[in-house]
């Protein structure tokens, strides 16, 4: 790192930027080069979709930790801190970790030659962090979850994966990724390579399945057909209850999507199975129950009970919408939502706001992509009677805590730049 102006790792890696030019893998492949190929030292199930990625990721790698394999698990984007991208069984990277690889990380950037105007993003610096460090720490095998799209995503730089897997895919992104399901289905098959097992979550839309489908054929892949062998028994705010393949499992993840999630993971550890993996069922029992994401309906207080969720597109609100119905019926519902500009917010913050008791808009901190709280607020009165105009998530989260009743809910969602600010001040 530049030793003229010292900065700590994490601050060397947020001045990188998001986008640092043409999409591809060029740069990833001269890094990744530069630094001795560290994925290729590594075996890697591989996840890519719209929704469900991060929670289906954790479920996968919490099974893989309990049948014993060191584990790495890499995903993005983080809630409070920036260690919780990458992990070994379950512990976040320490400071001095990532600040080590990242130094050895940036000397490797100093010798590349890239085309003029490109240099090495935010995205593209971390996932070869995540590498290196994996690699180092003799991970048996890594979780690995795309940052956006699949084909020109910096993980794609990896050789065929054990497993690919595609969780629900829907509108998002579209200014990168294509304006309709199946031009954005067919972003995200690029992860699909020959030889590899693929394991589709179930409920895709049609348009979709064809192309994953036909990629999976024209790669010389292997389609996992899904099966439908799976019976829910309970689904509450404690958890779900759910027989799969003749097996009981449990997970503490409410929601119905989560249900969804827990099906993909245990179809993806049946597709390692038959590549020679030792994963016993209890262990799958035992890592399902353990696995634990930030943020998907998580309860950070009782009472008033107050749940922080992620949902930040539409696919994401509908699910977040079915489950506050099945779950949350009985409470008088206040909803703090923020959004950025570069989401469908109306149809989001619409949707959320018919369910909403009182409705609290407030601006995430999420620099020029913000989405201002006035827009939300005019937005969700169109929808409820009850619509309060909060500048920060601090003023939201303070006046919905002070109209809350003990026996009501809080419910903050809309962006995952908000659920951050929430988990900080709620936990603070």
């Amino acid at each position: 790192m530049d030793t003229e102006f010292p900065k700590t790792a994490i601050e060397y890696i947020h001045s990188l930027g998001r986008f640092s030019g043409k999409p591809g893998l060029h740069r990833i492949r001269a890094l990744c080069a530069a630094l001795g190929n560290p994925q290729d030292r590594l075996r890697f199930v591989h996840l890519a979709g719209t929704n469900g990625k991060g929670s289906t990721a954790t479920m996968i790698a919490s099974i893989l930790q309990a049948a014993g394999l060191r584990t790495g698990l890499y995903t993005s984007p983080y809630l409070v801190q920036f260690y919780e991208r990458i992990r070994i069984d379950g512990t976040m990277i320490s400071n001095d970790d990532l600040t080590h690889y990242s130094e050895r990380v940036a000397v490797a950037c100093e010798s590349l030659t890239l085309p003029d105007g490109e240099s090495i993003g935010e995205f593209e610096f971390t996932t070869a962090v995540a590498f290196l460090y994996f690699a180092e720490h003799g991970c048996d095998i890594v979780v690995l979850e795309t940052g956006l799209g699949g084909r020109c995503d910096a993980t794609n730089v990896i050789r065929a994966p054990e497993v690919c897997v595609i969780t629900p895919v829907s509108l998002d992104h579209m200014a990168v990724l294509g304006d309709t399901v199946a031009e954005i289905a067919g972003e995200k098959a690029g992860i699909i390579k020959p030889g590899a097992e693929v394991v589709c979550a179930d409920g895709q839309e049609e348009d979709a399945l064809a192309v994953f489908r036909h990629v999976t054929a024209a790669e010389g892949a292997v389609w996992h057909e899904s099966t439908d062998t799976l019976r829910v028994l309970r689904c509450s705010l404690n958890g779900s209850a759910f027989v799969y393949n003749g097996q009981g499992y449990t997970i503490a993840m409410p929601g119905r999507h989560q249900i969804q999630n827990a099906s993909t993971a245990l179809r993806a550890i049946d597709a390692l199975r038959l590549r020679g993996w030792n994963i016993p069922v209890e262990a799958a029992v035992r890592g399902l129950a353990r696995a634990r994401i930030a943020g998907r309906l998580e309860r950070v207080v009782d009472t008033p009970l107050v749940l922080l969720d992620g949902a930040h597109n539409a696919a994401g609100i509908d699910a977040l919408c079915r489950s506050v119905h099945d779950l949350l019926k009985m409470r008088r519902l206040h909803v703090v939502m923020g959004m950025v500009r570069d989401k469908e917010y109306e149809y989001c913050v619409r949707r959320m706001a018919r369910h909403a008791d009182a409705f609290y808009a407030c601006t995430p901190d999420a620099a020029d992509r913000s989405l201002a709280e006035q827009t939300v607020a005019a937005l969700a009165e169109q929808e409820c009677a009850e619509v309060y105009d909060c500048r920060s998530t601090e003023e939201a989260l303070s006046l919905a805590l002070k109209h809350a009743a003990p026996k009501d809910c809080i419910l903050v969602c809309g962006s995952l730049f908000l659920i951050g600010e929430a988990e900080k001040i709620l936990r603070g």
